[in-house]
């Protein structure tokens, strides 16, 4: 599955998550990021404001850019998942996340992406391999 992909995109925080609210572009530096299960998952609080944005829209883009000046764009279509096993495999990656979203307060979506395609440009953005999701 994306293994580069990952890799870019953990070693390359913040990366910047894209969504639409109604008309208008949004986008926000987001830092998590995990692998599990085959896929490559990300989270972020499900009482902000890009959550709503996603659920409406789910159409979204990633983007980083490394120390060499590579940068990848990610798109696909955000797909939540709630399930208990994956909030525990975050918190395995980010122990911090228990202070973030302790049990009974706000809770985390998670969502990985369907449909979904990493292009890796160089600084002139000439495309230099694209990797399906």
């Amino acid at each position: 599955m994306g293994n580069e992909v990952f890799d870019f995109l953990a070693n390359n925080r913040p990366f910047y998550l894209a969504t639409v609210d109604g008309r208008a572009p949004r986008v926000r530096p987001m830092g998590f990021i995990m692998e599990h299960g085959g896929k490559i998952w990300f989270g972020l609080g499900t009482h902000k404001n890009v959550y709503g944005q996603m659920r409406a829209n789910p159409l979204v883009e990633i983007t980083a850019t490394g120390p060499d000046s590579e940068w990848v764009r990610v798109s696909g279509e955000a797909v939540f998942d709630q399930r208990p096993e994956l909030f525990q495999a975050a918190l395995a990656v980010m122990p911090e996340l228990r202070d973030i979203y302790p049990e009974g307060g706000p809770t985390m979506g998670i969502y990985s992406l369907a449909n979904g395609q990493a292009v890796f440009l160089n600084i002139a953005g000439r495309t230099i391999k694209t990797v399906a999701l």
